[in-house]
């Protein structure tokens, strides 16, 4: 699992930046069998003006290539990557458990074949 952190109209600390990752990994850890890259966005939508302008965007590829993201926007960036970090992960989570129910639907909906078909396919994709 691969984890980017970006910024855009902000710097921050090397410490920050860590606890960013720590935040991300704790969130995301249960799913990373599944979870080929993690990419973090901080940015200060506002400038110097202030207000509630820090905004976390997290974006999770799943394997093989699903695409899921999340974000959240907060005057305190602590604040907003905490909430951008449990927000992924709800969706991870969802996005894994409609895979998974597909798959038990589809396998589910697949007729059985006698036997005797059985061994007709296989005879015929052998000769």
């Amino acid at each position: 699992m691969h984890l980017k952190i970006q910024t855009r109209n902000t710097e921050i600390s090397r410490r920050f930046e860590e606890w960013i990752e720590r935040r991300l990994w704790f969130a995301l850890a249960k799913f990373g069998g599944r979870i080929c890259s993690i990419t973090a966005l901080l940015e200060d939508i506002n400038g110097p003006r202030g207000g509630v302008d820090q905004r976390c965007r997290a974006e999770v590829l799943l394997a093989p290539s699903t695409r899921i993201s999340a974000e959240a926007t907060d005057a305190d960036a602590v604040v907003a990557v905490s909430r951008a970090a449990d927000r992924i992960a709800r969706r991870v989570r969802d996005a894994l458990e409609r895979q998974r129910s597909m798959r038990a639907r589809a396998k589910a909906n697949v007729p059985e074949m006698p036997s005797a078909q059985c061994d007709d396919l296989e005879r015929q994709a052998h000769s």
